[in-house]
């Protein structure tokens, strides 16, 4: 009886310190040292607590995708910055590179991420469209079979949406693929909507009715607005209202719920501030040291109040999102140099990252927490590799 309880205690000493204490670097190495921690750590009991501990908190992390056209061929890079988990205005933050590929072919957009796991897209029209889950810290990748939309061939493609969800009933990770086609055949115009969802455990897709009202487009977040497995859209109806448009994953179904009232005028995008849905908003983002964003934040059930009213003091700049509550994200649009500027503070801080080298392109500021979640399939491909996806495809 003594022993059985001493070795039970030392069974549970050992997992709380694997899942407060360490890192998936370390865990990944740790995984060799025995069976039964080889078993613990791939467990998915085990995987959801890492995810959930002090180990596992939110760290601020830079996207950028840029192309420098004087070398030939051109020199088109993807990176990724880890920023500390403490950014302290006035101070540029240190950080550290986790991820660079220079000569990727036709990048599009990383989406997420959801419980460590990203979505990436290269290609936007019609076949030439691919998707691949990722997860940096086990540094897995699995590409996703193609998705076939058959169309008349007087439709013309003038949208693509793309949201990413859990699925925590079935436990599985989807993506929901929206295209959205005009059919202006003798001179008229109308829209039709084509909707896929992928399931990740069944590694296919199927076509699903897009039974909402689809009478503009939906407006990309800043950031993944995910929460709960719904996924969040704004969007503008007919009668120019902002409402919020919502898939959720477990039912694959779509919903609406107000919006915040922002004038149908103003530029809006939604995101998340705290964990909670918010959305930002602009009367005119043309004068630069002028340019003031309303904050909005949800109160409840589809209340939504203005919090804080933002008014930068920098020069012609891009809205790029919100880390933690107070600091908001801009990429100078002369420099392409990324800054933030600290309501609470009032302070402007540069992070630090130039960009000259690979000039224009794409940024986006994510919310990152490094997960254990496996994406592998039980007999990968020579195609399920990180590397491969940016250069081949």
């Amino acid at each position: 009886m003594t022993t059985s309880i001493q070795s039970y205690s030392r069974k549970e000493i050992v997992t709380d310190i694997l899942l407060i204490r360490l890192p998936v670097r370390s865990l990944l190495r740790f995984k060799c040292v025995c069976k039964s921690w080889h078993d613990l750590i791939k467990s998915p009991d085990f995987i959801k607590k890492h995810f959930s501990s002090k180990s596992s908190r939110p760290r601020l992390c830079i996207c950028k995708f840029g192309v420098n056209y004087t070398p030939q061929p051109p020199l088109r890079a993807i990176n990724l910055f880890l920023f500390p988990e403490k950014i302290i205005a006035g101070i540029v933050p240190s950080r550290q590179s986790i991820f660079r590929w220079e000569h990727v072919s036709d990048f599009r957009a990383i989406y997420g991420p959801v419980n460590g796991l990203f979505l990436l897209q290269k290609g936007f029209f019609l076949c030439n469209v691919r998707f691949a889950w990722w997860n940096p810290a086990t540094k897995e990748c699995r590409i996703i079979p193609m998705v076939s939309f058959e169309l008349q061939r007087f439709f013309d493609e003038r949208d693509n949406v793309v949201g990413i969800g859990y699925d925590a009933v079935s436990q599985d990770y989807k993506v929901l693929s929206l295209r959205t086609y005009m059919n202006d055949e003798k001179r008229k115009v109308h829209p039709k909507v084509f909707a896929a969802i992928y399931s990740l455990k069944n590694d296919s897709w199927k076509h699903i009715e897009p039974n909402f009202p689809y009478n503009s487009s939906l407006c990309e977040s800043l950031g993944c607005t995910h929460l709960n497995g719904v996924y969040y859209w704004l969007c503008v109806t007919k009668d120019n209202v902002y409402i919020i448009s919502t898939f959720d994953f477990t039912t694959e179904m779509f919903g609406e719920m107000e919006g915040p009232p922002i004038p149908y005028d103003h530029w809006g995008a939604l995101m998340l501030r705290g964990g909670s849905l918010a959305a930002m908003s602009c009367s005119e983002m043309a004068q630069p040291m002028t340019s003031c964003y309303d904050i909005w934040a949800t109160i409840g059930e589809n209340n939504w109040i203005k919090v804080v009213t933002v008014n930068p003091p920098i020069t012609s700049h891009w809205p790029l999102g919100i880390w933690e509550y107070d600091k908001y994200i801009y990429e100078m649009t002369q420099t392409y140099n990324l800054v933030y500027y600290d309501h609470t503070t009032k302070q402007v801080t540069d992070f630090g990252l130039n960009f000259s080298n690979i000039g224009s392109g794409s940024v986006w500021p994510i919310s990152y927490e490094e997960s254990l979640v496996p994406i592998n399939r039980e007999i990968p491909t020579e195609q399920d590799n990180i590397e491969y996806f940016f250069a081949k495809f």
